[in-house]
């Protein structure tokens, strides 16, 4: 291999490598002050880069359900701690346990969730997804 290709792959590897870490970068989480919620899967979008639920927040207090769009870590992750594209379905109620998203939208990372079984669904966050 030349020496220009060596510098030129170099070169690739260090200009991109601030992008690949800002995008698992989970700055937009507050995952020092994790919240509880309630409510019904209504979509699963199991794919790479990172699963995504839509979820259905139980109505409270007279006030209208609202929707919620929790991120969670990729396919590989989450198969590796156990999960499975069945494990949580649309129409599947649950208690979700979530980093919440700094600006206050409806929405957050989510950490683990609890089946009315008492089964817990969690993972590990990978070094790239902490802060």
């Amino acid at each position: 291999m030349s020496r220009k290709i060596v510098v030129l792959a170099m070169g690739l590897v260090l200009g991109f490598g601030g992008t690949a870490a800002a995008h698992h970068s989970n700055a937009a989480y507050d995952l020092e002050h994790p919240q509880t919620m309630e409510g019904t899967v209504k979509a699963v979008n199991w794919t790479n880069p990172h699963i995504s639920f839509v979820i259905e927040g139980d109505a409270k207090n007279g006030e209208p359900a609202k929707t919620w769009v929790f991120e969670v870590s990729s396919p590989g992750v989450l198969t590796r701690s156990g999960w499975s594209k069945r494990s949580l379905q649309p129409g599947d109620h649950a208690v979700f346990r979530y980093a919440p998203l700094r600006d206050g939208s409806a929405g957050g990372f989510l950490l683990k969730v609890t089946l009315p079984s008492g089964q817990e669904l969690s993972y590990t966050l990978m070094p790239s997804e902490q802060q």
